[in-house]
């Protein structure tokens, strides 16, 4: 039985969903509250590689895509490239642990940059024609989550925002 949240009354059946992240308990936490909030449809993948083939895959195409910056082989910069290219018209939302303390893995394109990462990545993903609705700090709250779906529901293109 779903209990009701009082913050979520928003219907949110006209969302379809596509959340990358390489955080398997964060995949898993989210997915079942979207589930538990009537989500349309939800679509997961681990990493930006498997995020651009689901993305390409999808019918209807995800209208809210919800991606983590830092990930292995293909990280979220490198998707909203590719997304951008492709012409996604979706609503993006972008997640990150790393907003003020780069990551430590080298590997990642993000490690050697030091300013707020979600401020940069939203510039970057508009100034790349994406309609970035916001971005969220980790750890993301079953109440983060209600605020990314209602960013969701909004029509148009990207307004002012600020890391949540």
């Amino acid at each position: 039985m779903t209990m009701l949240d009082p913050r979520a009354t928003s219907d949110y059946s006209s969302l379809h969903i596509l959340l990358v992240d390489d955080d398997e308990f964060l995949l898993d936490l989210m997915k079942s509250t979207f589930q538990d909030l009537n989500v349309g449809s939800v679509q997961l993948a681990c990493n930006g590689i498997e995020g651009l083939k689901v993305y390409r895959n999808s019918i209807p195409k995800p209208n809210l895509i919800i991606c983590d910056l830092c990930m292995p082989q293909l990280g979220g910069m490198e998707l909203l490239s590719h997304l951008a290219l492709d012409g996604c018209q979706a609503n993006i939302l972008i997640i990150s642990g790393h907003n003020l303390v780069p990551p430590t893995n080298g590997n990642w394109n993000l490690a050697n940059y030091n300013g707020p990462v979600l401020n940069l990545a939203e510039k970057i993903a508009r100034i790349q024609g994406l309609k970035v609705r916001a971005s969220f700090e980790k750890p993301i709250s079953r109440n983060k989550i209600i605020d990314m779906l209602d960013l969701g529901l909004v029509k148009g293109g990207a307004g002012n925002s600020r890391p949540i």
